[in-house]
């Protein structure tokens, strides 16, 4: 069933920052977060939106990626000081703590922090917020994911599908006016300044 205009089309915003070293390891935690998701929401089929998913050829991205943001119902974000370092990815971060705002939400209610690295070079906003902690479970190698530690992260990301699975349910009513935070400049902004 097609969503209609005034309503969301995806269940989750999967925000990460993207980088070849990452990427493979990027894709299979999303993969496998889908799969978990739709258990914990009784086999439903699972609306993620994962940019290299859902934009094609021919899309103007930067607009793609706004409607997506207005039209998801949370957000599930890979943390780390790259992803900080990258206004698109702050951007993503700061436009659901704005729709936070603007239901007078004072924690991070509609948003789910995995932590893929560091935590000290994070923002403070973000540093005192409970994440689940996959740092330990990160890899460069696709062989990875034949190893045990990849079946430690997959009981990890059963777990925290439980959390994303309530931020589904729990979720506002769709606006139309939902708040898309741009962050100008460089993709290297100062964190320091960047602070609201």
């Amino acid at each position: 069933m097609e969503p209609s205009p005034q309503d969301y089309e995806y269940d989750v915003f999967f925000s990460y920052r993207r980088h070849s070293q990452s990427q493979e390891w990027t894709r299979q935690v999303a993969a496998r977060l889908r799969f978990f998701l739709s258990q914990e929401l009784g086999g439903k089929d699972v609306r993620m939106f994962v940019d290299e998913e859902e934009i094609h050829v021919g899309q103007k991205w930067p607009e793609r990626l706004q409607l997506a943001l207005r039209k998801s119902k949370c957000l599930v974000c890979v943390w780390s000081p790259m992803y900080f370092q990258s206004a698109w990815c702050y951007s993503e971060w700061r436009s659901f703590r704005e729709r936070e705002k603007v239901l007078g939400l004072t924690g991070h209610d509609l948003i789910a922090p995995l932590k893929f690295h560091d935590g000290e070079h994070f923002p403070d906003e973000a540093k005192n917020v409970q994440w689940t902690d996959v740092s330990a479970f990160t890899s460069t190698l696709p062989a990875f994911w034949a190893t045990e530690r990849a079946l430690e992260l997959e009981d990890r990301l059963k777990v925290f599908s439980v959390s994303v699975r309530d931020l589904v349910k729990r979720a506002p009513a769709y606006r139309d006016d939902w708040p898309v935070v741009a962050v100008d400049g460089l993709d290297q902004p100062n964190i320091e300044l960047m602070k609201l």
